[in-house]
């Protein structure tokens, strides 16, 4: 939890720079970049970490990253913040922070639904449509395929778990005949 709350502290800086700047959507993509970039290359992390070179060099490693993925001086600065602070480890959880501030600003809200076969585009568009209805935000809708559902489908948003699939509806029946069997 204190890792969460750490990277959400930075994403919330670096967002609100980012607003001031009008440069909420690419400083976001800057964001991921770098993130993909350090994703690739887990050497390239480890050196950032590591006690053994100076933060000198440390920096000039992020700089040389930042400078060949042409993010803005507001990114690089916040990158090299991260680096002096050795909270380069905590980029991934930023990301994610940023990604949900980043969305709330825009109106919107993103959605996964898991269904144990491929739903029909129909089907998508109305479970859009209903969340966009209860939420008065934008809904980014993500599909998962999920094999041991037996049928029907789970909607998770946030920290909203709607479960309409047929697996969760025997667990229940069988919970109510044990608890009328007891």
């Amino acid at each position: 939890m204190k890792k969460a709350g750490v990277a959400r502290k930075y994403a919330k800086a670096l967002i609100d720079v980012a607003a001031e700047n009008n440069g909420v959507e690419s400083y976001g993509k800057e964001l991921a970049s770098v993130i993909e970039a350090l994703g690739v290359s887990s050497e390239l992390g480890k050196v950032l970490l590591n006690p053994m070179y100076t933060l000198d060099e440390r920096q000039a490693v992020g700089d040389g990253l930042s400078d060949k993925l042409g993010v803005s001086t507001e990114v690089k600065n916040f990158f090299r913040l991260l680096i002096e602070r050795r909270g380069i480890w905590l980029l991934s959880d930023i990301g994610t922070a940023y990604s949900r501030f980043e969305d709330d600003i825009a109106g919107r809200v993103r959605a996964q639904v898991q269904a144990p076969t491929e739903l029909a585009e129909a089907t998508l568009n109305d479970v859009r449509e209903k969340l966009k209805a209860e939420t008065g935000k934008d809904v980014i809708l993500t599909f998962k395929k999920n094999p041991e559902l037996i049928g029907g489908f789970v909607v998770r948003m946030d920290n909203l778990i709607l479960d309409g699939s047929i697996k969760a509806q025997l667990e229940s029946m069988q919970e109510k005949l044990l608890e009328g069997a007891v």
